[in-house]
């Protein structure tokens, strides 16, 4: 269960996922704000969603970073939900413990014109999850937003954790909240972090530098089968909100890190693109299906030839999170000892 932001880049990737697993994630797409109309920012990512989701993939759908609407009964999570429901994508709310009865109600709704059931999340980039609140506030949610335990997969969101001590804090809180969630039946449980740097620019230019998946090491400490994997992709938790222009960087999945790639610019654009993607293929930990390996990875041997534009950030960013997914996929099917097709 990745939580992706849902801009170009990451919609893009997602749109490129071979058919096979899509039943196999449920993307929670956040809603990014523009701190000006709430239904402009639904409008926008509705535009991008159903251009990108594939055929039979179920998203989620969490509106936390965007205001109510200041007049009117129209609001962002429903106009989302109407709009992909006449494109057939199907959609689940994101429930959140401190929702306002508005937007409980507009859930409900979204529940009723799609699949019936909604996410539940716990936890964001500013407070862990709390079991005691949780367990004094999770009937009355339910009964405003209509729906019950076992329509609901539950989401235990720990956000940063960025270091071997990160996870010493985090791990005792994860259990406890685990053994608290197995209390009721929730149709899934996963438990998501993120341990992506909030920014790479401190990072050396023109060589590859690890960066420890602490995330990945967090979920598999708990050597649970039955608790599910989320991540942040390969962003930090936090949504961001823009910058200056990167200098052509990629964020590589491995087994236990990512390589951070960062090429100094040589005066002519982006072009520097290609000597950092002939570097990547010629690493070590480039994949031996090579460019057959994801979307991302043939976009990346593409440039590496230098066949093709040298893109941009959006497709930078798109590169790496079609590389990423197919990665976790990998893994949760080597650690579930499911047979790769």
């Amino acid at each position: 269960m990745p939580i992706l932001k849902g801009r170009g880049g990451e919609f893009k990737a997602i749109a490129r996922l071979p058919m096979v697993p899509a039943p196999n994630i449920l993307p929670i797409f956040e809603v990014p704000s523009t701190d000006q109309d709430p239904i402009k920012d639904a409008y926008a990512f509705t535009k991008k969603a159903r251009a990108s989701i594939p055929p039979n993939m179920t998203i989620a759908v969490d509106v936390g970073y965007l205001s109510d609407p200041d007049h009117g009964v129209r609001g962002a999570l429903r106009d989302i939900a109407e709009d992909l429901g006449a494109w057939g994508i199907p959609v689940r709310p994101v429930l959140h413990l401190h929702d306002t009865a508005r937007r409980l109600t507009e859930a409900r709704d979204v529940m009723a014109m799609h699949t019936g059931h909604a996410v539940i999340r716990l936890g964001s980039d500013r407070v862990d999850p709390d079991d005691e609140e949780a367990d004094a506030r999770l009937t009355e949610l339910c009964r405003q937003a209509r729906t019950t335990v076992e329509q609901s997969t539950l989401i235990l969101d720990f956000s940063e954790v960025r270091s071997e001590r990160d996870i010493g804090r985090a791990e005792p809180l994860v259990r406890k909240c685990i053994a608290w969630a197995r209390r009721y039946p929730w149709a899934s449980i996963t438990v998501a972090s993120g341990a992506m740097p909030a920014t790479i620019t401190d990072l050396p230019t023109n060589t590859a530098t690890p960066v420890p998946r602490h995330d990945l090491d967090l979920w598999r400490r708990l050597r649970d089968p039955d608790v599910g994997f989320g991540d942040y992709g390969i962003a930090h938790p936090r949504m961001s909100t823009g910058g200056r222009a990167p200098l052509p960087n990629l964020r590589y999945t491995d087994d236990a890190v990512w390589w951070i790639y960062r090429q100094a610019r040589d005066g002519s654009g982006n072009n520097a693109m290609y000597d950092l993607c002939a570097s990547l293929v010629a690493a070590d930990h480039w994949p031996a299906e090579g460019p057959q390996y994801s979307w991302g990875d043939a976009e990346i041997a593409q440039r590496a030839a230098g066949i093709g534009g040298p893109g941009n950030p959006m497709a930078w960013r798109a590169w790496g999170t079609a590389h990423h997914l197919t990665q976790v996929l990998r893994t949760l099917d080597a650690h579930h000892g499911r047979r790769d097709d």
